[in-house]
């Protein structure tokens, strides 16, 4: 099985391809890279972490929250998808309003949201980064949340699911997961499961130098570093 990472930009959508003419999320692939299926998605104006692998399973593990394998959901905690947010005005630490993000949403009839986690990060001169855990994953779920404690999102970027973290990887680029990270993975979100054959991607200067021609509207930019 194959896996890497990309930190996803701001202005392209998760999808293979737009009828609209949008970026997408492959246009930032390498073409030295497969084109795996993405796990889950992030919307059309938020950065960050997005997964992406062959290992179906492992998806469908990281993305439904009853689904955990050979082991009983009950015995698994959910897993945590961490987000950044900056939003306007300069808030104090203990703003009541970042409390409030915790609380469950009202998502749709009939649907309620799981207790998020929240915290201050740190202030910009007429905005503030906040930290919001989710443990689940539901459409606008951050954003909502925010909305609804009257704070404005000037921009959203996830930095963690589960183990796996974004790091320092730069804005549009890619790089593969190590082994390690994918056992990590497992361990969190199917530990009752044997891990399926690990496959390294080649992402040296060689295979880069090799690369196939750019797939049609790929961005010429080099990536995957």
């Amino acid at each position: 099985m194959r896996y890497f990472m990309l930190n996803k930009p701001a202005g392209c959508i998760t999808a293979k391809r737009d009828f609209a003419g949008r970026s997408t999320v492959y246009d930032h692939v390498p073409t030295h890279f497969p084109e795996l299926p993405h796990v889950g998605r992030l919307d059309y104006a938020t950065e960050g972490l997005l997964l992406f692998t062959d290992d179906g399973r492992l998806a469908q593990a990281l993305l439904n929250p009853g689904f955990k394998g050979r082991a009983s959901p009950e015995t698994v905690p959910p897993l945590a998808k961490v987000y950044r947010v900056k939003v306007r005005d300069r808030l104090d630490p203990d703003d009541h309003r970042i409390k409030l993000l915790e609380q469950p949403l009202r998502y749709r009839s009939g649907v309620v949201t799981r207790p998020a986690l929240s915290r201050f990060v740190l202030h910009r001169t007429r905005a503030s980064w906040l930290e919001v855990t989710l443990f689940e994953g539901r459409h606008r779920q951050v954003r909502m949340l925010c909305e609804r404690s009257g704070l404005q999102v000037l921009k959203l970027r996830r930095i963690a699911l589960g183990p796996l973290e974004l790091g320092d990887l730069r804005l549009r680029w890619c790089r593969p997961l190590h082994e390690a990270e994918v056992g990590a993975l497992y361990e969190a979100a199917m530990p009752a499961d044997p891990r399926p054959p690990f496959h390294q991607l080649d992402d040296s200067r060689q295979a880069r130098d090799a690369r196939p021609e750019a797939r049609e509207g790929h961005v010429s930019e080099e990536k995957g570093r």
